[in-house]
């Protein structure tokens, strides 16, 4: 007996074949057909649709053998795959030094007759056989060659088309979750930019009406242009992150100042804030750092202050950091009209979105804060809210992997 030899281009020949998504995969009544019909055309009582790949041989359909793979050694597909000719045919394997004392010729399945043809993929390589099989001597006639040689092409093209599936199904599903992203980002930017500009009208709508003093004015003007630039600088983090999401490009992972990134949200929000006469105090420790992604976090922060200023008038936002031994904690408290435990639980559900008006009947569309939760769920991270109706609410952020800075 001589082994199976191994062609020189073996290893891109095995990844082709596992790029077809094929190997141990159930029994398929398309191919369990065309064995079948191979089986009856040649007159056999064995048929195959064998594999080859880097130690065996297997069987995606069969008839009239058990096994459902051989080793690659010893099978008679091994030496078929490094033949220049597509059909290869085996009269009387106790005559042919290649199989003689086979363990498959001298035991079961007792094989004496081997032919087949090559199943060569799109991309050339030969990565398996359709073969036929008897326990006596045998020949293939002319039309039975040519027969043969038809249901192996069909075979072959049959294992190409799942590639073709499967990259259709691949591209059907990115271009499902692109469109989710741009919907998405739609409302996003409707939630985060409809506070802002809302503001903004307000204090074109004051300086038309002639109630300001012309300090009071300028004053306004000043904070009008700092918001201005806060949107663009909003909308731009937003392209940014849509383009992130879109190309499933990874996030940057880096260390994260947290009082720094509250300073700069804080910002965004003071002049909504000091027209709803609140005050809002960053008590976050500078030593606090967080692992994360800066957009991300940036989101979460602005997102956070931008609903406790909803919800709160003529009171106080409070935003520090707390440690125990699983997490480091982020607190954004406010003083405001809070919310019922039933509202709690309803903002907690993972595929609700809840919007309320706030206390300035200011609009929002909900998906702020579960896209908070998405977040951090991304980082491995959770949210909790604590709240009473009329006296405020608390929302603690936890963060797995956050550090604190040298002395």
């Amino acid at each position: 007996m001589i082994k199976a030899p191994i062609p020189a281009n073996d290893k891109l020949r095995v990844q082709n074949l596992y790029e077809l998504g094929i190997l141990d995969t159930p029994e398929e009544d398309e191919f369990t057909d065309i064995v079948e019909l191979a089986s009856r055309i040649c007159k056999t009582p064995i048929s195959l649709i064998s594999l080859v790949d880097y130690s065996r041989q297997w069987f995606k359909s069969k008839i009239g053998i058990t096994a459902t793979e051989t080793a690659r050694d010893i099978s008679f597909c091994g030496h078929a795959i490094v033949m220049d000719k597509d059909f290869f045919e085996v009269p009387d394997a106790l005559k042919d030094i290649r199989f003689i004392n086979n363990p498959l010729v001298t035991g079961e399945p007792n094989i004496r007759y081997y032919a087949g043809v090559q199943l060569v993929s799109k991309k050339g390589f030969r990565i398996g056989m359709l073969c036929v099989n008897d326990t006596k001597p045998n020949k293939l006639t002319e039309e039975q060659i040519f027969a043969l040689k038809v249901l192996g092409n069909h075979v072959a093209k049959l294992l190409d088309l799942r590639i073709t599936k499967k990259q259709s199904e691949e591209k059907s599903k990115k271009i499902q979750s692109q469109n989710e992203v741009l919907q998405r980002m739609l409302s996003i930017i409707a939630h985060d930019v409809r506070g802002p500009i809302g503001s903004l009208k307000q204090i074109f709508e004051l300086s038309e009406a002639n109630i300001l003093d012309e300090a009071s004015k300028k004053d306004l003007m000043n904070l009008s242009k700092f918001q201005v630039d806060n949107i663009l600088t909003l909308l731009n983090n937003l392209v940014e992150w849509g383009k992130i999401t879109l190309d499933n490009r990874k996030t940057d992972i880096l260390a994260l100042n947290i009082k720094e990134m509250v300073d700069h949200e804080i910002g965004n929000i003071l002049l909504e804030a000091s027209l709803k006469k609140n005050k809002v105090i960053n008590l976050v420790d500078e030593s606090v750092l967080c692992k994360g992604d800066p957009d991300m976090l940036q989101f979460i922060i602005r997102n956070l202050l931008t609903n406790a200023n909803k919800f709160t008038k003529d009171g106080q936002i409070l935003v520090y950091s707390d440690a125990d031994n699983d997490a480091t904690k982020l607190i954004v408290h406010d003083t405001g009209v809070g919310m019922t435990k039933l509202m709690v639980d309803h903002l907690m559900e993972d595929n609700t979105m809840l919007s309320t008006p706030g206390t300035n009947n200011e609009k929002g569309s909900g998906i702020g804060f579960k896209l908070i939760k998405e977040f951090m769920e991304n980082i491995g991270g959770r949210i909790e809210i604590n709240s009473e109706e009329g006296k405020g609410t608390s929302v603690t952020l936890y963060f797995p992997v956050l550090l604190t800075k040298e002395a």
